[in-house]
């Protein structure tokens, strides 16, 4: 049977389903995103020195768990999703929707129109006093701004990182990639992997789909040995 398992084309593993869980249940919560999480559920209290505000920036790494509080967040305000075509086009405008999330705006915010548009976005939500939530990979301070007023804006708001996961946090987001994979792993695996593993949503990702992908190829239940070599077959490449 193993040597059967071994003849599965790899391009038929590419594209095997993954269940993710978005629903506010379903987040992670630990010390290196309570700040977020804390925005996010006292949403729209959102108050600064006493002071309301209507716009949160989210920033960390590829993988932290931005995507999914913005799938909470919407949950419980009834954001809408706006995209970078949306925003350019003045699409918000035309609704009467006042609530608004943009997923990774660092990526795009090079354009000068964009930045424009993102300016006219802020003011308006602050007129009508909607809500805006921005994720970005990095603060404010480190995004190409050439428009001042639009720079000026972004650092005054708030943010929050989302850093680094913990021990206790990294055992969660590890269960939860094998569970979206309908995975059971023992207790003994992932002590393993976290013993072994880079300290990143990204990585711990990448490392499960490895594990994942031979188990299906060798057809056999994951174990530390199969872990094991999952990832120095990984560190080899």
């Amino acid at each position: 049977m193993a040597e059967q398992g071994k003849n599965i084309p790899e391009q038929l593993l590419l594209n095997w389903p993954v269940n993710e869980k978005f629903a506010q249940g379903n987040f992670l919560a630990s010390y290196s995103n309570e700040k977020a999480v804390n925005w996010i559920d006292s949403w729209p209290d959102w108050q600064r020195g006493g002071e309301h505000f209507h716009c949160l920036i989210i920033f960390g790494p590829k993988g932290c768990g931005k995507t999914h509080l913005c799938h909470v967040w919407q949950e419980i305000s009834n954001a809408q999703l706006l995209s970078a075509d949306a925003l350019d086009k003045g699409d918000f405008l035309s609704t009467e929707n006042l609530v608004y999330v943009l997923e990774d705006i660092d990526q795009y915010i090079d354009n000068i129109e964009t930045q424009h548009s993102l300016l006219h976005l802020y003011n308006w939500i602050r007129e009508q006093g909607g809500y805006l939530l921005l994720t970005a990979g990095a603060r404010p301070k480190s995004w190409p701004l050439s428009l001042k007023d639009l720079s000026s804006r972004l650092l005054a708001t708030e943010t929050v990182e989302i850093k680094a996961p913990d021990d206790e946090l990294l055992k969660a987001v590890i269960n939860k990639q094998f569970s979206d994979r309908q995975i059971t792993v023992g207790d003994d695996v992932v002590n393993y992997l976290v013993a072994r593993t880079e300290r990143s949503f990204e990585a711990v990702r990448q490392m499960v789909q490895k594990i994942d992908d031979l188990s299906r190829m060798e057809k056999k239940k994951i174990t530390i040995a199969s872990a094991r070599k999952a990832m120095e077959n990984w560190d080899e490449v």
